[in-house]
């Protein structure tokens, strides 16, 4: 956004307004988030395009969206589209939230082919550019997916989030933080924690995190550790996950307990070198006050009231000077005891197991997309859903059947090749 600028107005003795960046980002998200428009209208759904940039609607499954399509059919369309005008380039409005609500719609059309289905109603922004559109999506997918289960998609696009805010709206980060708190209801701790970790943790720890192989609280804390002291955590953590997953959570645990104390230390020692500093800024202040009563001095002023004051400031300056040997000696214990608890760290080492965790990887995602499918199929066969496909007009019951048919011949023949490989 442009800054202010008015060259013919004088404020006072010719002030000119400046530009308020965190009132521009805010009147932007405004105008971006349409908050500011009432432009409705009923688009035709062939004139509507997915968005190739949205990376949220991986988490939707199947029948979750034939779920949804059920209870707006039932309940029509509570909460609108939200769409971008790219019709002069592209003939299309894209989609920026709700994208569910357009697949669901789509199925109702679909499969019932009703006309009634065959536009949705939308809320239409325009004049949006590459990093408007992101702003929308973004901040719309994190205030209503704010319990996303993906921890890592979540946390990368709060990161996302604050990144473009701060490009679009020249803001700082902090200010993009407010922002971001107020327009997508994820809490400001939460959101500075997804930031530190995605700028500040060594990238091997950030990979075995975003694999969900350590805790987000473990990162949390060892992204605010040293970069030298999270490079020695990286490659103990990369030793141990080449023997098994097991290994891996016994060595990250040890890391854990003793980073807590080294991160406790870190945080004495710079409390006590900020004392330091203090203490310093006091007695170069107190030596200029000592500095000038002796000129007095010299020049020939006596008194006793020079005298005194003489007194006090080199008093003070003694119980300075004592204060600061103080700081220096605790400082001295602070980095002796960081340095043990380093070398303790250090000895945090691999013990000889068999195992690999690449491979546990592949069983955990295996594990992890079963269950997934358990849970599919829970909701495919449960009472309602069946009592549902019972209602179908008998189009709707073939093509049912051809697509369990069809899940019923790959489970078959998953089934056998794991029964060859057993054999």
């Amino acid at each position: 956004m442009p800054k202010i600028k008015l060259t013919d107005i004088d404020m006072g003795l010719g002030a000119k307004p400046q530009s308020d960046p965190l009132h521009d980002a805010q009147t932007l998200l405004n105008r971006s988030l349409g908050t500011d428009t009432e432009d409705y209208r009923s688009i035709p759904l062939n004139m509507i395009a997915l968005n190739p940039e949205n990376d949220y609607s991986s988490e939707d499954t199947e029948e979750e969206i034939e779920e949804l399509a059920h209870d707006i059919e039932r309940n029509g369309l509570l909460h609108n589209i939200v769409v971008s005008d790219r019709t002069r380039e592209t003939g299309k409005f894209v989609i920026l939230s709700g994208e569910r609500r357009y697949k669901a719609v789509s199925w109702l059309y679909r499969e019932r082919q009703e006309n009634k289905y065959a536009v949705i109603l939308c809320k239409v922004l325009s004049g949006l550019d590459a990093l408007d559109e992101m702003l929308v999506l973004d901040a719309a997918n994190l205030q209503t997916r704010g319990g996303m289960t993906d921890e890592r998609r979540f946390r990368k696009a709060t990161f996302r989030f604050i990144e473009n805010l701060r490009r679009k709206g020249g803001v700082s980060e902090r200010d993009a933080v407010i922002l971001a708190e107020k327009y997508t209801g994820v809490s400001d701790t939460l959101i500075e924690k997804n930031l530190m970790v995605e700028t500040q943790l060594h990238p091997d720890i950030l990979a075995l995190l975003d694999r969900d192989l350590i805790p987000k609280n473990q990162a949390v804390q060892y992204a605010r550790l040293p970069e030298d002291v999270q490079k020695l955590l990286a490659e103990n953590l990369a030793a141990a996950y080449e023997i098994g997953a097991a290994e891996l959570r016994d060595v990250n645990d040890k890391l854990y307990t003793a980073t807590r104390t080294i991160a406790d230390l870190h945080a004495q020692l710079e409390q006590r070198m900020r004392g330091m500093r203090e203490v310093d800024d006091e007695i170069a202040e107190v030596q200029l006050s000592l500095s000038a009563l002796n000129a007095m001095a010299e020049a020939g002023e006596t008194s006793e009231e020079l005298e005194e004051q003489i007194e006090i400031v080199r008093k003070t300056l003694g119980d300075l000077e004592q204060q600061k040997r103080m700081y220096a000696n605790t400082i001295s214990n602070a980095k002796a005891a960081l340095k043990k608890s380093e070398d303790k760290l250090s000895s945090i080492g691999v013990s000889p197991k068999t195992g690999n965790a690449k491979t546990d990887d592949i069983a955990a995602m295996i594990n992890k997309n079963m269950k997934k499918a358990e849970t599919s199929v829970a909701a495919v066969t449960s009472k309602t859903t069946v009592n549902r496909m019972m209602k179908m007009d008998s189009a709707g019951k073939k093509v049912t059947l051809e697509r369990l048919r069809s899940l019923r011949q790959s489970i078959d023949t998953v089934i056998r090749l794991l029964e060859r490989g057993i054999t």
